[in-house]
């Protein structure tokens, strides 16, 4: 076990020597020893002692706090391993030049969409029914690859593909579920329909994981290259999930494909479509799955982008 997802009501977590002790109404219910455990979701009114966090900032064992109704991120907590004050400087370094972020930034939107262009293949050679509106979101992708790789392009443009490209990708994508899931379009704040909830529940975990992979790598997650600084934002924890974001809409295609989650694993609550205690077992099962080579990859991103801002010459001082 390297996650644990604690996701009961009247269930308490207390610290029992080098073990989480689980009680249920009172009751104990089991323990799970810290050593096996990298990370651990704790979704809405879960009680958690004191010492727990303790514990597990010792272990570096980081811990996510999501809302119980809407999923949302309440609170994270990291212990980094990594503290060489150098990379953090590089980073500031290379976030007052122009060229390098242009440059990242670029890579980054163009990855996202050759990976939005893979999927939509791959559900192509799937649905044979589908293929005219699946081709014709893939031949505006194309188009848009076409120019970016011919000159690079400022961000306020790139961002402005990027936008073109998604909406294209959304089209598409949305005509893999049936009508009944009423997905047809991607919703955020609240999700209104069964897709559009996992895909919001699978991006907070993402963003979790990439927060998480800043910090192991030594890098500030709130400085980012293509997203702009805000308050409150880890934005470059938003950049590097960019890429990774098709990787989970083809989780939650599968999901629904296979019947693993449908309609009766999803409430409405207030206008906000919200996945069931069941759906969400049969939802974090699957991801915990594809967050493994997810979680080396973010990892490896965040040594790469560290040698590049380490390494870069830079031309004007801060």
């Amino acid at each position: 076990m390297h996650t644990l997802y604690l996701d009961r009501k009247n269930l308490a977590v207390k610290l029992d020597g080098g073990a989480l002790a689980l009680y249920e109404n009172g009751e104990r219910r089991g323990t799970v020893p810290l050593h096996l455990l990298e990370r651990v979701v704790v979704k809405g009114g879960v009680e958690v002692e004191s010492q727990v966090f303790g514990a597990l900032s010792e272990r570096k064992i980081a811990l996510l706090f999501l809302s119980g109704r809407t999923s949302q991120i309440k609170a994270m907590s990291f212990n980094p391993s990594h503290n060489d004050i150098n990379r953090r400087l590089g980073q500031l370094r290379a976030y007052f030049d122009a060229d390098s972020r242009l440059e990242m930034a670029q890579g980054l939107v163009i990855a996202k969409i050759h990976n939005q262009r893979q999927l939509l293949q791959e559900a192509m050679a799937a649905r044979a029914d589908l293929r005219r509106p699946l081709f014709a979101s893939i031949e505006t992708l194309d188009t848009i690859l076409r120019k970016l790789a011919a000159s690079p392009v400022a961000i306020e443009p790139l961002r402005g593909y990027e936008g073109s490209a998604s909406a294209a990708y959304f089209s598409a994508y949305s005509t893999l579920f049936p009508p009944s899931l009423e997905f047809g379009k991607r919703v955020r704040r609240p999700p209104t329909d069964p897709v559009n909830a996992c895909l919001s529940l699978g991006y907070t975990l993402l963003h979790f994981e990439a927060v998480n992979g800043c910090l192991l790598t030594g890098l500030e997650p709130l400085l980012g290259f293509y997203h702009e600084p805000a308050f409150g934002r880890e934005s470059l924890a938003c950049d590097l999930i960019e890429p990774v974001r098709p990787r989970l809409d083809k989780i939650v295609w599968e999901l629904f494909r296979d019947r693993e989650l449908d309609q009766s694993h999803f409430t409405l609550d207030k206008g906000r479509c919200v996945l069931n205690k069941n759906g969400r077992r049969r939802f974090f099962a699957r991801y915990e799955h594809f967050a493994v080579p997810v979680r080396r990859w973010l990892r490896l991103q965040g040594h790469k982008l560290a040698k590049t801002y380490l390494q870069t010459v830079w031309d004007k001082p801060l």
